[in-house]
């Protein structure tokens, strides 16, 4: 195990950003914490000031050098123990820069100084070295390389996937993040985003055209065309097409969120259905509820958000508006269109709209829907 150092270098001038080249967003994480972790798991990582003499042999890497291949740095320096290595991309850009024990101990003051990049320490150090070139990029110094890493990387972690047991079906057109967990027989279709610390269960279908952040989805549950946000989605359940999950949601198991459904910080219990056209905002929906086309929650007075309940079997009719806060028990029921306003009991029919009233000739007497 080596001794490893990130070394940052200034030059930002290439990048055109506000960012830092090692600052710039790949999947998740910046390019820094890229080369950081890739070292963590083979390397040990120290700072500068923690060289000294009697110190095994140290190796700088570039912290925006993602592309790093750490078997070919390996087996340079295990032929070459002694040598200083000068590592570089087929670029001929630095990568890293391996300096042996016997170097330490004979030039640690130069070492500790405060040099700007590996060209300048090698001219310090005044010592014979050998410079080793890798197949392909490796750096990132302006947004056409950030590109090129891009897809390097998104293709390395699509595979790390389907190692895994995942279904990838257009790698190119699968973003994933680094912290992304898929379990075993879960199909990805195209144009799908999986982001931060989302975890997908086993035997899911997830797109095409899905957009998950920092969720976690259960087992043989289906997203289809959808957002889920900061949210959690049990078992066998369906998501769209057409379905927003925003944050602090709660979907249980066997539930349906059909098309062009919203819900938002609300509860949704096991083997209810929401089908399609409606709003569930602030709201605690228990099991087996149905809740028809059309039905808003109406959370928000004006200046205070209220949450509304729904109990277990309930059935909420279409184009109902649940004006919170209030609380549906159990086996009640909604009639379409209906405004509830007021708690409605167990087991009532709750009914709030006009009484329909026909008035025979209207049409013909006020000839507003006659074609001139």
């Amino acid at each position: 195990m080596l001794n490893a150092i990130v070394h940052i270098d200034p030059d930002n001038s290439k990048m055109k950003s506000k960012k830092t080249k090692e600052e710039q967003i790949i999947f998740g994480k910046t390019i820094q914490e890229i080369i950081t972790e890739t070292l963590k798991a083979d390397e040990q990582l120290i700072e500068k000031h923690d060289i000294k003499e009697g110190l095994d042999h140290v190796i700088f890497f570039m912290a925006h050098a993602p592309l790093i291949d750490l078997t070919w740095i390996h087996n340079n320096i295990m032929q070459y123990p002694d040598d200083i290595v000068f590592f570089k991309d087929n670029k001929e850009r630095p990568v890293a820069f391996y300096i042996p024990s016997k170097v330490i101990d004979k030039q640690l003051d130069i070492i500790l100084d405060n040099w700007v990049n590996f060209a300048d320490l090698t001219e310090r150090l005044q010592e014979t070295y050998r410079v080793e070139c890798m197949e392909g990029k490796a750096v990132v110094e302006s947004k056409r390389d950030l590109q090129y890493v891009m897809k390097r990387l998104q293709k390395r972690i699509n595979m790390n996937l389907i190692e895994e047991g995942a279904t990838i079906i257009d790698m190119e057109t699968t973003y994933i993040d680094f912290d992304v967990q898929v379990g075993m027989d879960t199909i990805i279709y195209p144009n799908t985003f999986l982001t931060g610390q989302t975890v997908i269960g086993e035997e899911c279908s997830i797109g095409p055209d899905a957009r998950i952040t920092d969720s976690t989805i259960g087992n043989y549950t289906t997203i289809k065309d959808s957002t889920v946000l900061e949210s959690s989605i049990d078992d066998h359940t369906s998501v769209g097409p057409y379905a927003y999950i925003r944050p602090n949601s709660k979907v249980g198991s066997h539930v349906k969120i059909g098309d062009f459904v919203e819900v938002k910080n609300a509860v949704i219990g096991d083997g209810t259905k929401i089908s399609h056209l409606a709003y569930v905002g602030d709201a605690d929906l228990g099991k087996n509820i149905n809740v028809s086309c059309g039905v808003i929650f109406t959370n928000y007075n004006g200046r205070d958000k209220n949450r509304s309940e729904i109990k277990d079997n309930s059935f909420i009719g279409c184009n109902s508006n649940i004006v919170a806060p209030v609380i549906v028990e159990e086996l009640s029921y909604i009639a379409a269109g209906t405004t509830v306003t007021e708690n409605v009991p167990s087991g009532a029919l709750a009914i709030g709209r006009a009484r329909q009233e026909n008035k025979p000739g209207w049409v013909e007497k006020t000839k507003l829907i006659t074609k001139k």
